[in-house]
Protein backbone atom coordinates (compact mmCIF):
# COMPACT_ATOMS: atom_id res chain seq x y z
CA UNK A 1 0.00 0.00 0.00
CA UNK A 2 2.79 2.46 0.98
CA UNK A 3 4.20 1.29 -2.57
CA UNK A 4 1.16 2.28 -4.19
CA UNK A 5 0.87 5.50 -2.78
CA UNK A 6 3.98 6.57 -3.47
CA UNK A 7 4.17 5.82 -6.71
CA UNK A 8 1.03 7.67 -6.88
CA UNK A 9 2.86 10.69 -5.57
CA UNK A 10 5.69 10.64 -8.08
CA UNK A 11 3.09 10.18 -10.92
CA UNK A 12 1.17 12.84 -9.83
CA UNK A 13 4.38 15.26 -9.19
CA UNK A 14 5.01 14.29 -12.97
CA UNK A 15 1.76 15.45 -14.56
CA UNK A 16 2.03 18.69 -12.71
CA UNK A 17 5.36 18.91 -14.28
CA UNK A 18 4.71 17.71 -17.57
CA UNK A 19 1.47 18.38 -18.55
CA UNK A 20 0.00 21.66 -16.42
CA UNK A 21 2.05 23.66 -19.06
CA UNK A 22 -1.23 23.20 -20.83
CA UNK A 23 -3.57 25.59 -19.20
CA UNK A 24 -6.60 24.24 -20.65
CA UNK A 25 -5.57 20.60 -19.27
CA UNK A 26 -4.68 22.26 -16.26
CA UNK A 27 -8.28 23.87 -15.99
CA UNK A 28 -9.84 20.36 -16.63
CA UNK A 29 -7.77 17.80 -13.94
CA UNK A 30 -7.71 20.45 -11.98
CA UNK A 31 -12.21 20.43 -11.79
CA UNK A 32 -11.74 16.79 -12.24
CA UNK A 33 -9.87 16.76 -8.75
CA UNK A 34 -12.26 18.69 -6.95
CA UNK A 35 -15.15 17.20 -8.38
CA UNK A 36 -14.00 13.71 -6.30
CA UNK A 37 -12.25 15.87 -3.67
CA UNK A 38 -14.82 13.95 -1.03
CA UNK A 39 -15.44 10.90 -2.69
CA UNK A 40 -13.36 8.68 -3.58
CA UNK A 41 -13.70 7.08 -7.09
CA UNK A 42 -12.76 3.83 -5.56
CA UNK A 43 -15.29 3.85 -3.37
CA UNK A 44 -18.25 4.75 -5.75
CA UNK A 45 -16.89 1.93 -7.80
CA UNK A 46 -16.86 -0.50 -4.75
CA UNK A 47 -20.63 0.53 -4.01
CA UNK A 48 -22.01 0.05 -7.42
CA UNK A 49 -20.63 -2.96 -7.74
CA UNK A 50 -22.02 -4.16 -4.26
CA UNK A 51 -25.08 -2.46 -5.36
CA UNK A 52 -25.06 -4.73 -8.72
CA UNK A 53 -24.40 -8.38 -6.17
CA UNK A 54 -20.55 -8.46 -8.40
CA UNK A 55 -18.37 -11.12 -6.89
CA UNK A 56 -15.52 -8.63 -7.61
CA UNK A 57 -15.90 -5.24 -6.17
CA UNK A 58 -12.52 -3.77 -6.00
CA UNK A 59 -12.53 -3.23 -9.72
CA UNK A 60 -11.28 -0.09 -10.02
CA UNK A 61 -8.09 1.32 -11.46
CA UNK A 62 -7.09 3.91 -14.14
CA UNK A 63 -4.03 4.05 -16.49
CA UNK A 64 -1.32 6.51 -15.29
CA UNK A 65 -1.09 9.36 -17.84
CA UNK A 66 2.36 9.20 -18.24
CA UNK A 67 2.02 5.30 -19.29
CA UNK A 68 -1.03 6.60 -21.58
CA UNK A 69 1.52 9.11 -23.46
CA UNK A 70 3.89 6.34 -23.77
CA UNK A 71 1.21 4.34 -25.59
CA UNK A 72 -0.08 6.36 -27.76
CA UNK A 73 3.33 7.53 -28.61
CA UNK A 74 5.04 4.01 -29.22
CA UNK A 75 1.49 2.94 -31.01
CA UNK A 76 1.61 5.62 -33.46
CA UNK A 77 -2.15 7.39 -31.90
CA UNK A 78 -2.81 10.51 -33.67
CA UNK A 79 -5.02 13.64 -34.59
CA UNK A 80 -6.94 11.71 -37.27
CA UNK A 81 -8.11 8.87 -34.72
CA UNK A 82 -11.00 8.13 -33.00
CA UNK A 83 -10.44 6.83 -30.01
CA UNK A 84 -12.68 4.53 -27.87
CA UNK A 85 -12.04 4.03 -24.43
CA UNK A 86 -14.08 0.87 -22.82
CA UNK A 87 -14.36 1.11 -18.79
CA UNK A 88 -13.21 5.04 -19.00
CA UNK A 89 -13.63 5.61 -15.48
CA UNK A 90 -13.93 9.54 -14.20
CA UNK A 91 -12.59 10.22 -17.76
CA UNK A 92 -9.14 11.64 -17.02
CA UNK A 93 -7.18 9.80 -19.52
CA UNK A 94 -9.94 10.88 -21.78
CA UNK A 95 -9.64 14.41 -21.31
CA UNK A 96 -5.69 14.29 -21.84
CA UNK A 97 -5.90 12.70 -25.04
CA UNK A 98 -8.69 15.31 -26.17
CA UNK A 99 -6.18 17.74 -25.26
CA UNK A 100 -2.76 16.61 -26.00
CA UNK A 101 -3.41 14.11 -29.28
CA UNK A 102 -6.01 16.45 -30.33
CA UNK A 103 -8.39 13.00 -31.75
CA UNK A 104 -12.07 12.54 -31.18
CA UNK A 105 -12.26 10.92 -28.33
CA UNK A 106 -15.71 8.83 -26.83
CA UNK A 107 -15.81 7.25 -23.34
CA UNK A 108 -18.19 4.30 -22.43
CA UNK A 109 -18.73 3.67 -18.89
CA UNK A 110 -21.61 1.79 -17.00
CA UNK A 111 -21.29 3.59 -13.51
CA UNK A 112 -23.88 6.66 -14.14
CA UNK A 113 -21.39 9.06 -11.43
CA UNK A 114 -18.55 9.08 -13.53
CA UNK A 115 -20.32 9.70 -16.82
CA UNK A 116 -22.27 12.63 -15.47
CA UNK A 117 -19.37 14.09 -13.49
CA UNK A 118 -17.28 13.94 -16.65
CA UNK A 119 -20.38 15.21 -18.93
CA UNK A 120 -20.30 18.70 -16.31
CA UNK A 121 -17.12 19.14 -16.85
CA UNK A 122 -17.71 18.34 -20.78
CA UNK A 123 -20.66 21.13 -20.56
CA UNK A 124 -18.72 23.74 -18.27
CA UNK A 125 -15.68 24.19 -19.80
CA UNK A 126 -16.72 23.79 -23.34
CA UNK A 127 -14.64 20.83 -24.61
CA UNK A 128 -15.17 19.45 -27.58
CA UNK A 129 -13.65 16.42 -29.32
CA UNK A 130 -14.79 14.28 -26.19
CA UNK A 131 -17.87 12.55 -25.23
CA UNK A 132 -19.22 10.24 -22.85
CA UNK A 133 -21.88 7.37 -23.02
CA UNK A 134 -23.53 5.83 -19.94
CA UNK A 135 -23.92 2.13 -21.20
CA UNK A 136 -22.51 -0.63 -21.10
CA UNK A 137 -18.90 -2.20 -23.36
CA UNK A 138 -21.61 -4.19 -25.14
CA UNK A 139 -23.81 -1.52 -26.52
CA UNK A 140 -20.89 0.61 -27.87
CA UNK A 141 -20.86 1.34 -31.07
CA UNK A 142 -17.89 -0.71 -32.60
CA UNK A 143 -18.35 0.74 -35.91
CA UNK A 144 -16.83 4.56 -35.15
CA UNK A 145 -13.21 4.04 -33.80
CA UNK A 146 -10.11 3.72 -35.35
CA UNK A 147 -9.14 2.62 -31.62
CA UNK A 148 -10.09 0.95 -29.32
CA UNK A 149 -8.74 0.74 -25.59
CA UNK A 150 -9.57 -1.70 -22.84
CA UNK A 151 -7.67 -2.02 -19.33
CA UNK A 152 -9.55 -5.90 -18.83
CA UNK A 153 -7.18 -6.63 -16.12
CA UNK A 154 -9.97 -7.12 -13.43
CA UNK A 155 -12.59 -8.67 -15.91
CA UNK A 156 -13.05 -12.13 -16.66
CA UNK A 157 -12.82 -14.33 -19.16
CA UNK A 158 -16.14 -14.41 -20.08
CA UNK A 159 -16.70 -10.89 -20.19
CA UNK A 160 -14.16 -9.73 -22.49
CA UNK A 161 -15.16 -11.98 -24.75
CA UNK A 162 -18.69 -11.02 -24.51
CA UNK A 163 -17.79 -7.37 -25.81
CA UNK A 164 -18.00 -7.74 -30.06
CA UNK A 165 -14.98 -6.52 -31.04
CA UNK A 166 -15.22 -8.41 -34.38
CA UNK A 167 -17.80 -5.37 -35.33
CA UNK A 168 -15.11 -3.25 -35.78
CA UNK A 169 -13.80 -2.10 -39.18
CA UNK A 170 -11.00 -3.79 -41.07
CA UNK A 171 -7.97 -2.01 -39.98
CA UNK A 172 -8.98 -0.61 -36.47
CA UNK A 173 -6.32 -1.00 -33.68
CA UNK A 174 -7.47 -2.54 -30.54
CA UNK A 175 -5.19 -1.74 -27.55
CA UNK A 176 -5.64 -3.69 -24.37
CA UNK A 177 -3.72 -4.16 -21.30
CA UNK A 178 -2.42 -7.38 -19.43
CA UNK A 179 -3.17 -9.95 -22.60
CA UNK A 180 -4.51 -9.86 -26.12
CA UNK A 181 -7.84 -10.51 -27.22
CA UNK A 182 -7.92 -13.86 -28.37
CA UNK A 183 -9.90 -13.90 -31.38
CA UNK A 184 -8.90 -14.86 -34.96
CA UNK A 185 -9.82 -11.81 -36.80
CA UNK A 186 -6.88 -10.11 -34.77
CA UNK A 187 -3.61 -9.92 -35.47
CA UNK A 188 -0.78 -9.30 -32.85
CA UNK A 189 1.67 -6.55 -33.83
CA UNK A 190 3.18 -4.93 -31.18
CA UNK A 191 3.56 -4.98 -27.16
CA UNK A 192 4.79 -2.26 -25.09
CA UNK A 193 6.06 -2.81 -21.36
CA UNK A 194 4.41 -0.29 -19.23
CA UNK A 195 3.70 1.21 -15.68
CA UNK A 196 1.44 0.76 -13.45
CA UNK A 197 1.15 1.61 -9.66
CA UNK A 198 0.66 -2.15 -8.81
CA UNK A 199 3.22 -2.94 -11.30
CA UNK A 200 4.52 -3.55 -14.69
CA UNK A 201 2.38 -5.40 -17.51
CA UNK A 202 1.81 -5.14 -21.21
CA UNK A 203 -0.05 -3.58 -23.70
CA UNK A 204 -0.91 -5.26 -26.71
CA UNK A 205 -1.64 -3.47 -29.77
CA UNK A 206 -3.44 -5.53 -32.53
CA UNK A 207 -5.14 -5.20 -35.71
CA UNK A 208 -8.52 -5.74 -36.99
CA UNK A 209 -7.58 -7.04 -40.60
CA UNK A 210 -7.77 -9.93 -42.36
CA UNK A 211 -4.65 -9.52 -44.51
CA UNK A 212 -2.63 -8.59 -41.59
CA UNK A 213 -1.19 -11.66 -41.67
CA UNK A 214 0.26 -10.96 -44.72
CA UNK A 215 1.50 -7.62 -44.19
CA UNK A 216 1.88 -6.66 -41.11
CA UNK A 217 5.71 -6.74 -39.98
CA UNK A 218 6.88 -9.09 -37.55
CA UNK A 219 6.23 -8.79 -34.06
CA UNK A 220 7.56 -5.97 -32.17
CA UNK A 221 8.60 -6.39 -28.19
CA UNK A 222 9.38 -2.42 -26.85
CA UNK A 223 9.71 -0.96 -23.32
CA UNK A 224 8.16 2.18 -22.21
CA UNK A 225 11.11 3.74 -20.73
CA UNK A 226 13.28 3.47 -24.20
CA UNK A 227 10.27 4.92 -26.44
CA UNK A 228 10.88 7.55 -28.71
CA UNK A 229 10.43 11.36 -27.86
CA UNK A 230 6.74 11.70 -27.32
CA UNK A 231 4.69 13.45 -29.55
CA UNK A 232 1.57 15.27 -28.00
CA UNK A 233 0.73 19.04 -28.42
CA UNK A 234 1.85 21.74 -26.63
CA UNK A 235 -1.04 24.10 -25.53
CA UNK A 236 -0.60 26.22 -28.96
CA UNK A 237 -0.97 23.29 -31.18
CA UNK A 238 2.75 22.69 -31.88
CA UNK A 239 3.98 19.09 -31.48
CA UNK A 240 6.62 19.03 -28.43
CA UNK A 241 9.90 18.89 -28.67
Amino acid sequence: MIRIKFYLFKEQARVFKRYYKNWRFALVDSSLHLLYLFSNPYRICRKFLERRGAEVVYAYGETPLTTLEGIVSAFGIGADDRWLELGSGRGRGCFWLSQFIGCQVRGVEWIPTFVSRAAWIVRGLFLNRVEFKNICMQEADFSWPTVVFLCGTCMSDEEIESIPMELLPLGAKLISISEPLNKPCFTLVKTLEVSYPWGKTEAYLQIKNDLAAKSSTPLQSMNLWNTAKPFFRQSDGRPAR
